[in-house]
């Protein structure tokens, strides 16, 4: 997490739509994690099962899961992996060079996806974005509206937040997320484009966009 860390005091599940998708966020855990369960009518998709599994069974009510997507593997992401895909049977998806890792972790083999690729359901589909630097494998998971005029949408784990990017251990690996960031993401969507990210609140592109070189010269 960045140092400017917006702190989310919603405790309630929180609904909004995008296009014909509608996506419920809900905090979790001891760190305030987010997870994000995204329903178009059929079989839904889980982003992050986090941590405490019995509130997010509680909110997908017996409905079918096809995929849990974990963005990165880091603790605070995975804690309710195993016990959420043992419930649903659901595939579990991550960012290739952190599938070993979340296996080590969960005992939970996800199938391994990264820029380029999407992760498809019945109904939904969600393109990658590989991030390298909070961790080597964390993605960001793009929901591209199917109605006009309607913003995309990314669910961009740990690597991005409002005030800055993900916490990083060394000067390159801060230089090799801020690169991605500002390539993958600022260069390619538009303003209007709305970041959720792993911990707080969100935020559109356009509300970050003037502080990149900020973000640089302070290293962080």
């Amino acid at each position: 997490m960045p140092g400017l860390f917006h702190t989310s005091v919603e405790l309630s599940p929180v609904s909004f739509t995008v296009g014909s998708v509608t996506c419920t966020k809900i905090s979790v855990g001891p760190m305030d994690n987010n997870a994000y369960l995204l329903d178009a009518g059929g079989p839904l998709v889980l982003i992050d099962a986090a941590d405490d599994a019995q509130r997010l069974l509680t909110l997908i009510a017996g409905r079918p899961v096809a995929a849990v997507v974990t963005t990165h593997q880091h603790h605070d992401h995975v804690q309710a992996l195993a016990e959420v895909v043992h419930a649903t049977g659901a595939q579990a998806w991550a960012g290739a060079p952190d599938v070993a890792a979340i296996a080590d972790q969960t005992g939970i083999e996800s199938t391994p996806v990264w820029s380029g690729e999407q992760i498809e359901t019945a109904a939904i589909k969600l393109e990658v974005i590989g991030l390298v630097g909070h961790t080597p494998g964390s993605i960001t998971l793009v929901l591209h509206p199917d109605a006009e005029g309607v913003p995309v949408h990314l669910f961009t784990g740990d690597s991005l937040f409002p005030g800055g990017v993900g916490a990083t251990r060394s000067p390159s690996q801060f230089t090799s997320l801020l690169d991605d960031v500002t390539r993958e993401i600022f260069d390619r969507f538009d303003n209007q484009t709305i970041v959720h990210p792993g911990h707080g609140d969100s935020a559109t592109l356009g509300d970050q966009r003037g502080q990149l070189s900020e973000w640089r010269a302070r290293g962080w």
